[in-house]
């Protein structure tokens, strides 16, 4: 328990490193919360974390974390802090007044089998950053490639357990391809976070 609450509070302030919580053990993925979209991922692992272990207070941080970054699940994805939020009130939390989410970056949680590839399309507008950060919840190494819908190559990068991200500006308001692709022989779980 006091991992997350450390953990949690390292997100919250986007340190990256964890002073008063250095001689607990951090999972991977706390270790990038300064980057952009750290917030969102410390939530994922601190949630996913507390539902296997039904940890009230974890899915309640998990879930307080999330709502407060602006992310809300992708088209299909499951709401994870509002599930995370009716768990921790099942196991004895006092969970706060629901409100509506606020437009902001989408995250998914998914798994590829060995060799497989998951191709999404997404829209980013012109003359703005446009964001896709990846990383795996496990061993294993994930490619990430991103195209213009006309099959333009924008970006291509590697991934573990430390996340990366691709980043441009589009200079026309316009769909582009995903694709994530396993590399490795074994069934790999991840999180892919679009700003």
């Amino acid at each position: 328990m006091r991992q997350y609450l450390c953990a949690l509070a390292a997100a919250a302030i986007a340190l990256s490193a964890f002073t008063g919580c250095a001689s607990q053990q951090a999972a991977p993925v706390l270790s990038a919360v300064a980057e952009p979209d750290g917030q969102i991922l410390a939530a994922l692992d601190i949630g996913f974390r507390g539902e296997a272990e039904s940890d009230g207070p974890a899915l309640l941080a998990a879930a307080s974390l999330l709502e407060s970054s602006g992310a809300r699940p992708a088209e299909g994805e499951a709401d994870l802090a509002g599930r995370w939020f009716a768990r921790a009130e099942e196991l004895g939390e006092s969970v706060p007044p629901a409100r509506g989410r606020i437009a902001g970056p989408a995250y998914r949680n998914g798994v590829l089998a060995s060799a497989e590839a998951a191709v999404l399309r997404d829209s980013f507008h012109s003359g703005r950053i446009a964001r896709v950060s990846l990383q795996t919840r496990g061993p294993g190494t994930l490619r990430l490639s991103i195209r213009r819908a006309s099959g333009e190559p924008v970006c291509e990068t590697l991934t573990g357990p430390v996340p990366v991200s691709c980043q441009w500006v589009p200079v026309w308001s316009e769909p582009f391809i995903i694709e994530i692709t396993n590399l490795t022989g074994a069934q790999i779980p991840y999180y892919l976070i679009t700003n």
